[in-house]
């Protein structure tokens, strides 16, 4: 195994568990994908697989056998998902990176169906070892592989992996029924980070007019409809995804027409009348080259635009997927927001469920964050 030198700026992140080590962090090279040996006066720290962009090598720990590390950490993986994953679901994240000791490795669960996302071109030479070790998995029936990750994708769309992969599936999430397109939809065809506060908001909707925005599929919709909300009324721009969304109420034996489906862009639309429960998941609304200051602003001016929307005595839940701000960044961002609508108190604060862990050294995967506020004047 070729041994490349840590610097000493990198030595202890590494030492403590980071699951990166960036290419400043490291002297010499290697081939993408090849495994090496991180050294840092003369001891080995940990073994990794050597990247091609900003983070030089992705840090697997102490691992002297791929094979046998890859089966091994998958395996147990899927073991934790069984514990933790509430009952009357099939549909979850089965690898979560660096969180199960695979930076870089995303696998989500459908059913009999596995979806792979690799945020690593370290993984490209080793997908058929994943694809194995995935197989091995007793509820597989088939894989699929979602593209436009990295550089070496090679494009969009899904690469069929093992066995046949369909247009779209229905899954179920605490007993509700979701569609899912696992060719097409966004991510691996569902935000399923959203799984728990999905059904947790839904406990607040009966009898309440609920706004869901950036609705994609309907999930928040779908889940509040059958708690009891009088009427759920969902924002997309997606005009596809809002027919799914509508085929989602009639899959769980909702009738579409006695709630509102709406095709427009949340940053110029304007609600009918306040909302009761306002549910706002936007996608990220910051990139590569944006700066905290510019992000923080694009959660600021969204909070204090939908804020207005909360009826006296009503909720908001609110959302962010961006890891460009911690969790107490982006609410104060929220709070500075909200400050000219009107009062607000915290009522629970919500990150990803237990099925998307993340390394205790690794804060940069804590990207989830959610606020249920009640707007008090």
């Amino acid at each position: 195994m070729r041994e490349l030198r840590l610097t000493r700026s990198a030595a202890g992140p590494v030492a403590a568990g980071h699951p990166w080590v960036f290419r400043d962090g490291v002297l010499g090279s290697a081939e993408v994908g090849e495994l090496v040996r991180l050294v840092y006066e003369g001891r080995t720290v940990a073994t990794g697989l050597f990247d091609d962009g900003a983070i030089a090598v992705r840090v697997l720990g102490e691992v002297e056998d791929l094979d046998r590390a890859l089966h091994d950490r998958l395996r147990r993986a899927d073991a934790l998902r069984f514990r933790v994953v509430g009952g009357a679901t099939n549909c979850w994240r089965v690898v979560n990176g660096a969180g199960d000791s695979l930076p870089g490795v995303v696998l989500d669960r459908y059913d009999e169906v596995a979806i792979l996302r690799l945020y690593s071109a370290a993984w490209q030479p080793h997908l058929e070892r994943l694809v194995d070790a995935m197989r091995r998995l007793g509820w597989v029936s088939s894989i699929g592989r979602r593209l436009g990750v990295t550089r070496v994708d090679g494009g969009e769309g899904l690469d069929v992996l093992h066995g046949e992969i369909p247009d779209e599936l229905v899954v179920e999430e605490h007993g509700v029924k979701l569609l899912v397109r696992p060719r097409s939809g966004q991510k691996t065809g569902l935000f399923l980070d959203q799984r728990e506060n999905r059904r947790r908001f839904a406990e607040l909707a009966p009898g309440r007019r609920v706004l869901n925005l950036f609705g994609y599929n309907g999930g928040f919709s779908v889940h509040a409809a059958l708690a009891g909300a009088a009427r759920v009324h969902t924002v997309d721009l997606a005009g596809p995804a809002l027919k799914d969304a509508a085929a989602t109420f009639a899959l769980n034996g909702l009738d579409p027409a006695a709630h509102a489906f709406e095709k427009a862009d949340v940053f110029k639309w304007e609600p009918p009348h306040p909302f009761d429960l306002v549910i706002c998941d936007p996608p990220s609304l910051t990139h590569g080259k944006s700066s905290d200051r510019a992000a923080g602003r694009a959660y600021r001016d969204l909070n204090r635009r939908v804020g207005a929307w909360v009826t006296r005595d009503g909720l908001l839940a609110t959302a962010s997927c961006t890891a460009r701000l911690d969790f107490p960044g982006w609410e104060a961002a929220v709070r500075e927001g909200l400050r000219s609508v009107g009062r607000f108190a915290v009522l629970s604060r919500h990150e990803a469920p237990p099925d998307h862990p993340v390394a205790i050294e690794h804060p940069e995967g804590r990207y989830l964050k959610a606020l249920l506020l009640r707007r008090l004047s």
